[in-house]
């Protein structure tokens, strides 16, 4: 029974923490481009289940800004 709890739980973690990198990965571009990025934004329940290549690279840059951010952080202390 803890197996099913513990893999519930890792799946949940995941899927909240791409839905927060794919936001800011979102709101990044729009900065970055002027607006002119234009990208249906998905609620969460789409959000699983379009996982495309588009997506995931959106993912990648949410997360690379959050490394970064920590990183700056890090150097700054």
């Amino acid at each position: 029974m803890s197996i099913v709890v513990e893999v519930f739980v890792w799946l949940l973690i995941d899927t909240l923490l791409g839905f927060i990198f794919y936001s800011t990965g979102c709101f990044i571009l729009k900065i970055f481009t002027f607006g002119q990025f234009e990208t249906q934004f998905k609620d969460f329940s789409n959000f699983k289940a379009n996982k495309a290549k588009k997506v995931n690279l959106i993912i990648l840059l949410g997360f690379s800004f959050y490394v970064s951010l920590i990183l700056l952080i890090g150097y700054l202390n």
